[in-house]
């Protein structure tokens, strides 16, 4: 018998590349996968909207309160 599928989120859009891989280096860090997306398009359209939400950074849904916990510290 398979496994089910865990469900991949959006946990975060970041208006530049720099903030979205600082997130990403942390969660990687901790062992929590991840991945972003749209960086290029962030470059060629810097004007975050409904069309462009900026970079994406993706998580598991199970790691969704992890994840907040991680990144709200300073």
């Amino acid at each position: 018998m398979t496994e089910p599928e865990e469900k991949i989120i959006v946990f975060r859009a970041y208006d530049t590349v720099i903030q979205a891989n600082l997130a990403k280096t942390k969660l990687d860090a901790y062992g929590i996968p991840c991945f972003l997306t749209d960086e290029n398009l962030t470059s060629l359209y810097p004007i975050r909207n409904d069309i462009f939400p900026g970079v994406r950074l993706h998580i598991f849904e199970k790691d969704k309160q992890q994840t907040e916990d991680l990144l709200s510290e300073k």
